[in-house]
């Protein structure tokens, strides 16, 4: 790492979005993280409408197939020492 480079989210508050659901074509029961993203809590008020237009099309789009089974959105607010981007 070069001499005062410094990861500028490192300890930032980030919330963490986690898409979940169960797979029981592969087996009965199986949890699978389909897949998770971040974004800085201080743009959550500003993104609230983005996030909730995100999170109505995907309930849609996962009614719309039967391969994956009880959908879980969940969120959560993290602090790193280092973020990889």
């Amino acid at each position: 790492m070069e001499e005062g480079a410094e990861n500028c989210l490192a300890l930032t508050p980030l919330r963490v979005f986690t898409v979940q659901a169960s797979c029981p074509r592969i087996k009965d029961g199986l949890r699978v993280q389909i897949y998770s993203f971040s974004i800085p809590e201080s743009l959550c008020t500003e993104l609230r409408e983005v996030l909730d237009a995100w999170c109505d099309d995907l309930k849609e789009a996962f009614g719309a197939q039967s391969d994956f089974v009880d959908l879980c959105i969940s969120s959560e607010v993290v602090s790193l020492p280092a973020v990889a981007l």
